[in-house]
């Protein structure tokens, strides 16, 4: 029905506020790098089809999950910008696709720029078969990430910027659903023809050792109910050595083991900050979950990261 259709285009100065408004997206942003955060997000769609362009001003480490029950495709608005998306680089003329219930776990850079675009598998198996293609899910084959011929994925994009565009300055008001459908079918034809013709799937890299640290050493530093004192201490449960993640940490985040474990635990007062009763809560309280008990270097640390000071973060929530 048309009433279930619905049409955004805000802009976002707070990145809690940003994953809030993101309908049928389950996301989780953390901050890596300092400075205030700026986005701007346009969405139409229902909980069937779901056009989206997000541009994101920080360094982000991105969590979460795309909408529930459809296939979601990803192309970044510009060829020249990047994407650390599951464990797979993602730059120029290369389409991803989230699996089955795939979660978003990415590190994006200041210039993010990205169109996702969701759409029902009924809907993409209709048009493999229009074109003599087999179903959706044979022709992708649990792939990823594919590498596209770059005139078509030109096209695309200017298409993509020119539909951005005409619903940024005409918010569709009526007729919703026919220019939905229209739409949906047009993505459907355009995304699959590419998919078609494309160079060859994406092959993940393998694993390095220090991949392996990483990754054994973040899940550590996200786990609430086992808090990180120290760098030795994530190298003894990552068995490397302290340049060995220092490297990897770097390479991954941009910023040392320290930085990470610091930042993570700033980000993660600033979601109780969020959601906090400024009548009621205390900060001291919320920053010592974290183990920070020096309140004047809590403060100038968070401030220096979200350019507000903790009691401006309770006192908007």
């Amino acid at each position: 029905m048309d009433e279930q259709i619905f049409f955004l285009h805000q802009t976002f100065r707070d990145f809690e506020a940003f994953c809030e408004n993101a309908r049928h997206w389950d996301l989780d942003y953390y901050q890596l790098d300092r400075g205030n955060f700026s986005s701007e997000l346009l969405m139409f769609g229902n909980a069937t089809t779901l056009f989206t362009r997000a541009r994101l001003g920080r360094r982000l480490l991105q969590k979460g999950a795309p909408p529930s029950g459809l296939v979601t495709f990803g192309l970044l608005a510009n060829p020249d910008i990047s994407i650390h998306w599951r464990n797979l680089d993602i730059y120029g003329d290369r389409l991803f696709i989230f699996p089955p219930s795939g979660e978003l776990h990415s590190i994006s850079q200041p210039d993010f720029d990205v169109f996702t675009l969701s759409l029902p598998e009924e809907a993409l198996n209709r048009t493999c078969h229009s074109l003599e293609l087999p179903d959706f899910r044979r022709l992708v084959d649990g792939t990823e990430a594919f590498n596209c011929q770059p005139q078509s994925m030109s096209l695309l994009r200017k298409w993509l910027h020119k539909t951005a565009f005409g619903l940024a300055n005409s918010p569709p008001a009526a007729d919703r659903s026919i220019l939905l459908q229209q739409l949906k079918e047009e993505l459907a034809k355009r995304l699959v023809a590419i998919l078609a013709e494309s160079i060859g799937p994406e092959s993940k890299p393998l694993m390095r050792k220090r991949d392996h640290a990483l990754s054994i050493a973040v899940n550590h530093i996200e786990d609430p109910d086992r808090p990180v004192t120290s760098v030795q201490e994530l190298c003894s449960i990552a068995h490397v050595s302290e340049r060995t993640l220092e490297y990897a940490f770097r390479e991954r985040f941009g910023q040392s083991p320290k930085t990470f474990i610091l930042t993570h635990r700033l980000n993660s007062v600033r979601k109780m900050l969020r959601h906090a009763d400024p009548d009621a809560d205390r900060i001291h309280e919320i920053a010592g979950h974290q183990e920070f008990f020096h309140m004047g270097q809590f403060a100038s640390d968070y401030k220096r990261l979200f350019r507000e000071l903790p009691s401006e973060t309770l006192r908007n929530s």
